[in-house]
């Protein structure tokens, strides 16, 4: 080595040696702490917010420090008066040689005690919106200024980057929004070691949230180049778990709690997850979800993403109270432009007794049922995306009755397509029955609160003019249908709705040998609804029916009926407005619990009567009716049967529940038997039927044009003393037939009919 390059190896080497001995000893005569007022009246000038820093330190060799104790930014004027943000320590070192290489290289970054205060009000407005940026950068775009270039010098420096440790100690973020009760994260502890670009870094983070723990462990990287970086291949791989997270410092912001969960300050929430992300996009994620309230739900998964935009969903299940209920499998594509989904849903058996413990009516639905429905089951496959739903092939088994189902759903109206088909259908066991006494108190406080409910019913009469716009299209089919121990097959129903008209066109069935036909139209344009009806009804046994439907066997007969209505209304108060008409007709059928023909021999000689059925036949019964403003108005009622023929006429208010109506009963028949004739042919007593449906009053009309009218029928071959002498108790009054030899016979006491000629009519008329 020559002796010029010797010595300017030496002179360098002194050159460095002063360097560092200046670098070393310079924070020992150069106070930083001057520089403190500078810094805090520029970040007040620039946010109007008092900064205050305790105490300032600096290093150059052999790192470049940076130390700064207690520091304090004040919160926005107006709102909360505490710090917005403060800091114990904050140090920074950096090593000193790697900068020249334009490289960071930080040894140790330590944050201590950072406390965050956030606060939202309830107009919108936080004690952190005057700190955001404005758009003056877009302004500056918009206006034609220069733009930084996205090469930023920043970038080779970060491409160099590593870190021996960066750390957040104990720190504490509070968020308060509008009048809630404060959320606080505590105890917050961030670490990250060995920060680079080569391997991957290890992150490590832990807490408290609202007291309760939480940690993540993770490996992030390598990083490989900044300059390429994609945050979507990015490997990870990491654990989340939060044993015990209580809900009641969240109350405020969960709306819809379910009842049947209890108390939600009672409730928290723990989970557990695994998350991994692959440099080929692939990301798995498993864990689990448990909710501990009144009642636990579970709800785990294991899913994939073999693309950003792709879902695979291996696994997704919801259990309850360990009792697994629903699982999911299938997938999701696009998720971030246009989703589309195909997923398969199936639940497992749901039974009644174990649905009991969330709906705590359901026991006392069903106390008095002698056969209450089992279980429920469901599967079906949903496919669909953000404009439109198909359901295919749902399959409900309700108990041993599969009910399926295919349908589609379009958000845009909506339009709702859906057709039902079922062999048999048995709805006996899902119809609620409960006990008779529980029957009983039901009926005494609709009685008491009757009153209150009609009082209110235009308040209650529901708004449906949000279905106006909606589309409907629907079809059920069932081979036959069992209810109420009917058989009705061939049941089909068919609704079509559009514009805010929905039409029922048909519901129709075949019932115990005849055939029920229905169409229904309601209108929700308009407020209230308006609506009309039609039943056609041919060659159906009533007896059946009447059974099923009223629980009485009183009548029997071929029944048909036509009807025709129309009202405004859903409630009680729409039958003031219901008009229409109908007709009935029964033929070759039976009074039950009348016999009349029975009651004519009882009342004829009552020592030969000998009691048979209690049944009258008749061959006709028909009447027709028109419906005004709810007053039904019935002019033509009619009965035949070999004794008696019976007309009718009169008026029903079903607003007020009362009814005025005239009934005449004509004998038109003459029963043979000892003593012969027992009445008249052509005998015939007006009956008035008046008063409440509850309690209606009968009184017959006797009077002077009553006995004119009868007069033919009750004088028998011109003899005063013939039927009618029979019916009045005897000859004209004060008169007694002479015996043989002129003595005069004793009149005879009257007897218990012959008091009153009406009640000698009382076995033949019901309630006299």
């Amino acid at each position: 080595m020559s002796k010029g390059i010797a010595k300017t190896v030496r002179y360098s080497l002194i050159i460095v040696g002063l360097v560092i001995v200046a670098l070393l000893a310079a924070p020992f005569f150069i106070d930083v702490n001057v520089y403190k007022s500078q810094i805090e009246q520029t970040v007040e000038d620039a946010t109007g917010r008092q900064l205050k820093i305790g105490n300032m330190k600096a290093s150059l060799f052999p790192w470049v420090g940076v130390e700064l104790d207690d520091v304090h930014l004040a919160n926005r004027p107006g709102y909360a008066k505490r710090d917005f943000l403060s800091v114990k320590r904050l140090h920074v070192k950096l090593a000193l040689l790697p900068l020249f290489s334009k490289n960071v290289e930080i040894k140790h970054f330590e944050v201590v005690t950072p406390v965050i205060y956030l606060e939202r009000r309830s107009n919108g407005e936080t004690n952190w919106g005057d700190l955001v940026a404005s758009d003056n950068g877009n302004n500056a775009q918009a206006s034609g200024a220069a733009q930084p270039s996205q090469s930023s010098p920043a970038a080779p420096a970060l491409a160099a980057l590593q870190a021996e440790s960066l750390s957040l100690t104990d720190g504490e973020i509070t968020w308060v929004d509008a009048k809630a009760k404060p959320v606080v994260l505590s105890e917050l502890n961030v670490a990250l070691q060995d920060v680079q670009l080569k391997r991957p870094v290890s992150v490590q983070v832990s807490g408290k949230l609202s007291g309760n723990a939480f940690e993540l462990d993770a490996n992030i990287g390598p990083l490989g180049d900044l300059a390429r970086l994609d945050p979507v291949s990015l490997p990870v791989q990491g654990h989340f778990k939060a044993e015990n997270i209580r809900l009641q410092p969240f109350r405020n912001m969960i709306s819809g709690w379910p009842e049947q969960l209890g108390d939600i300050g009672k409730a928290s929430v723990g989970i557990s997850a695994q998350m991994e992300q692959r440099p080929d996009g692939i990301r798995l994620g498993e864990g689990e979800l448990q909710l501990k309230a009144a009642h636990s739900l579970a709800l785990s998964w294991n899913i994939e993403m073999p693309k950003a935009d792709q879902l695979k969903v291996s696994r997704a299940s919801l259990a309850v109270d360990g009792k697994k209920l629903i699982d999911i499998r299938g997938s999701v594509q696009k998720l971030t432009t246009n989703p589309s989904l195909k997923l398969h849903i199936e639940s497992q058996p749901i039974t009644r007794t174990w649905l009991a413990a969330f709906v705590p009516n359901l026991n006392a639905m069903y106390a008095g049922h002698p056969a209450p429905w089992k279980q429920l089951t469901f599967k079906t496959l949903v496919v669909g995306g953000s404009k439109q739903m198909n359901i295919r092939d749902l399959q409900i088994m309700l108990d041993d009755d599969l009910l399926q189902a295919t349908g589609a759903v379009v958000f845009k109206g909506p339009d709702v397509r859906l057709r039902m088909s079922a062999k048999q259908l048995h709805l006996d066991p899902w119809l609620p029955q409960g006990k008779q006494e529980q029957q009983a108190a039901i009926s005494q406080r609709f009685s008491i609160i009757s009153e209150a409910i009609a009082a209110q019913a235009a308040e209650a009469e529901p708004d449906l003019r949000f279905l106006k716009s909606w589309t409907v299209t629907s079809k059920l089919k069932v081979g036959t249908l069992f209810m109420r121990g009917l058989q009705m097959r061939n049941f089909a129903a068919t609704i079509n709705g559009s514009k805010g008209r929905f039409d029922l066109n048909p519901l129709s069935f075949n019932l115990a040998g005849g055939k029920v036909t229905e169409k229904a139209s309601l209108n929700v344009a308009s407020y209230p609804v308006r609506w009309k009806e039609s039943v056609h009804v041919t060659g159906v046994q009533a007896g059946p029916l009447l059974k099923a439907l009223a629980n009485t066997d009183k009548l029997t007969g071929t029944m048909s009926m036509d009807t025709s209505l129309r009202a405004t209304g859903l409630t009680q108060a729409a039958v003031k407005t219901l008009n229409g008409r109908g007709n009935v007709l029964f033929k070759d059928g039976k009074l039950k619990g009348f016999d009349i023909a029975g009651a004519l021999r009882k009342f004829s000689n009552p020592t030969a009567y000998k009691q048979g059925p209690q049944e009258t036949d008749f061959a006709r019964l028909s009447g027709s009716f028109k419906i005004r403003n709810g007053v039904v108005d019935n002019q033509d009622l009619f009965m035949a049967s070999p004794l008696l023929r019976v007309t009718g006429k009169g008026t029903a208010n079903l607003v007020n529940k009362t009814m005025n109506y005239l009934v005449t009963p004509r004998v038109v028949g003459t029963l043979k038997g000892q003593g012969g004739s027992i009445l008249p042919r052509g005998l015939s007593v007006p009956l008035r039927i008046t008063g409440s449906f509850d309690s209606p009053k009968i009184r017959p009309e006797i009077n002077a044009k009553t006995l004119i009218n009868n007069a033919p029928a009750l004088l028998n071959k011109g003899k005063i003393g013939g039927s009618l002498g029979k019916l009045l108790g005897g000859g004209a009054k004060g008169s007694a037939p002479a015996k043989p030899g002129g003595a005069q016979i004793k009149p005879a006491q009257p007897g218990p009919s012959q008091q009153n000629p009406l009640k000698g009519l009382g076995g033949m008329i019901p309630g006299f």
